[in-house]
């Protein structure tokens, strides 16, 4: 009698304890999402524009009238020309991965593990009545892992337009392998509907929240079939013989030409970041571009998405034309 009463205890407890493990893991997540959605809420005051994109193109628009520009990211940029300008950046996302090394694409499904209590306000929560999928789920055949799924209130990224948006639904993706992810194509079917997730730039090891592509709404449902395409690359490339690019503090970069040459453009690739929780905040990345970087010049530039100590240089390329 003893003895069944203390298996049984023993198993109580062992179900309590991964209720609690998976419990934790899932505030864990929690925090990061509501610290991102402030974060971005309240770094944009310090921008030095709210200016929308100029050009208006798709990424992929821009990035197949630029034959040297196989990045495989966002793309929208306005030239900078002058001494001291304002860069236009990226909206929208590219898929140009024959650049960039192997694609993979595969399902996989699981069960929904318990969610916290959650709250309101302009934050992302992750949500009760998420079924389907047991998180944290790795995502066959790649390497990344979805850590959350939420409901997100704030400034939309992902295609540039950074307007005001609620309940739009967002996922905390993980880079668990050992090299740089330079595109990925994530989808989740949610009851018949497919949610899609479009990321750039994530570093081995990195975490970044993105939000759907379409800005669907979160709803309560069965989260299954995720799949993911995507594309690595040994890491990312930072032309640091060619150019040098230093933050000043004041929401501007000065961009140097380390060599005798002129160079007929630099881009220059950029996240929202946060420090101290170690995530990217958006699955966009930006692009700042400058033309005619003389030989030993140094160039100001001012672009309108950067925030000093809120973005994060992904990547440097230089080019041979200037289009």
């Amino acid at each position: 009698m003893k003895r069944r009463e203390k298996s049984r205890n023993k198993r109580r407890k062992n179900q309590v304890g991964k209720k609690l493990s998976r419990r934790r893991l899932l505030l864990i997540c929690c925090g990061v999402l509501v610290i991102a959605a402030a974060v971005i809420t309240g770094v944009w005051s310090l921008r030095p524009g709210k200016e929308q994109p100029a050009s208006g193109k798709t990424a992929a628009q821009d990035i197949h009238a630029d034959p040297a520009a196989e990045d495989g990211r966002t793309g929208e940029e306005q030239d900078q020309t002058e001494g001291t300008a304002e860069a236009g950046e990226s909206s929208g996302d590219d898929r140009d991965q024959d650049s960039s090394g192997q694609n993979n694409k595969s399902q996989g499904s699981g069960k929904q593990g318990d969610g916290p209590e959650n709250s309101g306000g302009s934050e992302a929560v992750l949500q009760e009545g998420v079924r389907g999928i047991t998180l944290p789920y790795q995502i066959p055949g790649s390497s990344l892992v979805v850590s959350g799924i939420a409901s997100y209130d704030g400034i939309y990224l992902e295609d540039g337009s950074d307007t005001e948006i609620s309940g739009v639904t967002v996922l905390l993706l993980r880079n668990d392998g050992d090299t740089d992810i330079e595109y990925a194509s994530v989808s989740v079917g949610m009851d018949g509907t497919e949610l899609q997730f479009d990321l750039s730039d994530l570093p081995a090891g990195g975490t970044a929240v993105v939000q759907e592509k379409n800005k669907t709404l979160f709803r309560e449902g069965n989260y299954t079939e995720c799949a993911a395409t995507v594309a690595e690359v040994p890491g990312f490339e930072m032309s640091e013989e060619q150019v040098q690019v230093q933050e000043n503090g004041d929401q501007s970069l000065t961009v140097s030409n380390l060599t005798n040459e002129d160079i007929p453009a630099v881009r220059i690739f950029y996240k929202f970041y946060m420090e101290e929780e170690e995530t990217y905040v958006g699955g966009i990345t930006y692009t700042a571009k400058l033309t005619d970087l003389k030989a030993g010049e140094s160039r100001k530039i001012t672009p309108s998405h950067y925030v000093s100590g809120y973005s994060r240089v992904m990547m440097v390329r230089t080019y041979d034309t200037a289009e």
